[in-house]
């Protein structure tokens, strides 16, 4: 029993420091991060599961044989991929998203209380250093460039999303009376943090997900409603108040400002979050004492909701009708010109899809060009580059069905469809269910949908906690039944599986170590040193152009040329290898080959490098018919 429960406290231990190395250290889409804490969950996981196996549900079962057949397919994209690099690290982000699930489901004999408790004690966490980065401009320096709210996780939406997703844990905290009197106060501060980080990353989703979070919870727990709702307004009404001051400074709302004004207006922001804060916990001591009355509630709820509807109603007189207003922003949203919307506060109100329409166009015509292996995982930035009609460059199509059909094929999206919908039953029929659960729910369901609008699978701040948290809800307590005699091919299997997953997370992320040494060669005038790191991270990553690049500028004539054609090869839908090649051809002499090769790039992509007026292509062009040559 000792032993049992020295486990139990070291793999809850090392759950949560994933968790939190997740949400604070993930430095957004870093590679690099995501292999240092890729590596330790398949480490955890692969220690746990092989020195007592986790037990789970027959629709968990599921669930973990659909994410990795899903992860397994992404691999084999590698073998028809038109970015062979970019499915290889895509399938690493699978793996690292499977191992934070394993390691979820060793933690079945948690209770959902305490999975919940650590969730909102981390997001509070998350929103009080992301906000100290806007008071304190040395924490984080990038804000001078652009204002929106998105450290440490490195993405506005992502951490919109966070603090949507911490609502449902903020109205379970509040809303319980018999609840400890500091456990309230920690939830009434919680949802007043969240609102404001959420208006200040701009994030219109977010802003809607809150709103709809805290609905859902007063839908679904109706004993704890009228608790929750006195503390949910004075939290979110002071949030508000406190976030519109933010918008009206401009070293915090604005772009581009000086570090002198995001000092100045930074410490005030901070004075304006602090009396907030201070605010609303003396305010509690009254809020908390009694229920408001249901009546008042009514009343105020309906007076909300016609509010809004005489404000839609305003909105499509101002258009001229209903037609011309449904018109109007479907042209918004579908913004046929590529408009892409600001990084203001403006944005808030605005109903432009800022591309994505153009983005899911772009997608679902993949999709249709090989419904059954798409164009390989994580290859959408590829597909982008060859469809679009501006110089506007996305990597992702900001919707997860869409890429998983573009990337994936029907076979990819039918895997990673019957996994979430394995997961969701598994959860739903998880028993008994209690308040917790009901939080934990929503907010794995809110992370669901905002993965139809945006690109969560690139954000492991996002999607290591989310896997987490569903490997935990569709475990179950205990060890998994299992012969002693097979105890040892279990764990020899999963020993393999983990060292693969290790040398598959390592391999790329040592020849981007290399590169890099290549480069700083290079900036020492040291070729040799240079041409030898190449030369390594090319053995460490095959499949990646880059280093063949390096190698070839480090190397002279035809043995220069074939690294470049190599290059060319491994990537011919790839604008940039064309480029590339042809430019190598253009120093050396070889013009015409140059001008067919830069033309062959500026075709697949005219709005790349070979479109710049003036740039190699017309040089080419001029050198082979002077009459081409500018006056």
């Amino acid at each position: 029993m000792r032993w049992q429960a020295a486990r139990g406290a070291t793999l809850s231990a090392a759950a949560a420091a994933l968790a939190f190395s997740s949400l604070f250290l993930s430095q957004g889409s870093s590679q690099d991060r995501l292999f240092w804490i890729g590596a330790a969950a398949v480490v955890v996981a692969a220690v746990g599961w092989a020195l007592r196996p986790g037990r789970v549900s027959p629709e968990g079962i599921v669930f973990f044989a659909a994410l990795a057949a899903f992860v397994i397919w992404q691999g084999a994209s590698i073998g028809w991929s038109i970015q062979a690099a970019r499915s290889w690290d895509y399938t690493n982000r699978g793996v690292v998203y499977f191992a934070f699930a394993a390691v979820g489901a060793l933690l079945g004999g948690v209770a959902p209380r305490r999975l919940a408790t650590v969730a909102a004690t981390l997001l509070g966490g998350l929103f009080v250093w992301a906000l100290t980065a806007k008071v304190v401009p040395g924490i984080y320096s990038d804000y001078g460039r652009l204002a929106r709210l998105r450290y440490p996780v490195g993405y506005w939406n992502e951490l919109g999303l966070l603090a949507a997703a911490s609502v449902p844990f903020g109205l379970w905290l509040v809303g319980a009376r018999d609840r400890d009197r500091r456990e309230r106060v920690g939830g009434a501060l919680l949802l007043y943090a969240a609102l404001v980080v959420v208006v200040l990353t701009y994030s219109r989703v977010g802003i809607v997900l809150s709103i709809g979070a805290a609905i859902a919870w007063l839908a679904l727990a109706p004993g704890q409603r009228l608790d929750a709702v006195g503390p949910l307004a004075l939290a979110w009404i002071l949030g508000a108040l406190v976030a519109a001051a933010a918008l009206l400074l401009p070293g915090v709302s604005d772009n581009g400002e000086s570090y002198r004004a995001r000092l100045e207006d930074g410490l005030a922001f901070g004075a304006v979050l602090i009396v907030g804060g201070v605010v609303l916990v003396y305010g509690l001591r009254f809020v908390l004492v009694r229920a408001p009355d249901r009546r008042i509630v009514r009343a105020v709820a309906a007076a909300l909701a016609a509010l809004v509807v005489l404000s839609l109603a305003a909105a499509v007189v101002r258009s001229g009708g209903p037609v011309d207003f449904a018109r109007d922003r479907w042209h918004e949203f579908s913004n046929p010109v590529s408009a892409q919307v600001g990084d203001t506060p403006g944005r808030i109100a605005s109903a432009s899809s800022s591309n994505r329409w153009r983005w899911w166009q772009e997608a679902w015509d993949a999709f249709v060009d090989d419904p059954l292996q798409g164009t390989g995982a994580g290859t959408f930035g590829l597909t982008d580059r060859l469809e679009r009609n501006s110089s506007l460059a996305v990597l992702e199509p900001h919707s997860a069905p869409l890429q998983d059909l573009s990337e994936t094929g029907i076979v990819g999206f039918l895997l990673m469809a019957v996994a979430v919908a394995a997961a969701v039953l598994g959860m739903i029929r998880r028993r008994p269910r209690t308040r917790a659960t009901t939080a934990l729910l929503l907010a794995v369901g809110l992370c669901l949908v905002h993965s139809l609008v945006d690109v969560d699978w690139d954000y492991v701040a996002v999607q290591g906690p989310l896997f987490l948290t569903v490997g935990a809800l569709v475990a179950r307590p205990g060890a998994a039944a299992a012969p002693p005699g097979r105890r040892w091919v279990l764990s020899a299997a999963i020993g393999v599986c983990a060292l693969a997953a290790l040398y598959s997370l390592a391999s790329p992320w040592l020849a981007a170590r290399r590169l890099d040494a290549a480069y700083d060669a290079v900036g020492r005038l040291d070729i040799a040193a240079a041409r030898d790191e190449a030369k390594s991270a090319h053995a460490l990553n095959p499949l990646a152009v880059e280093p063949l690049w390096l190698w070839g500028a480090t190397e002279r004539g035809l043995k220069a040329l074939e690294l470049y054609r190599r290059a060319r090869d491994r990537e011919p839908k790839n604008p940039e290898t064309w480029y590339q090649l042809g430019a190598f051809e253009l120093e050396i002499g070889k013009t015409r080959d140059a001008y067919r090769d830069l033309n062959q790039s500026y075709t697949l992509d005219p709005h790349g490098p070979a479109g710049v007026k003036g740039g190699l292509l017309d040089q080419a062009r001029c050198d082979i018919d002077p009459a081409t040559c500018p006056k």
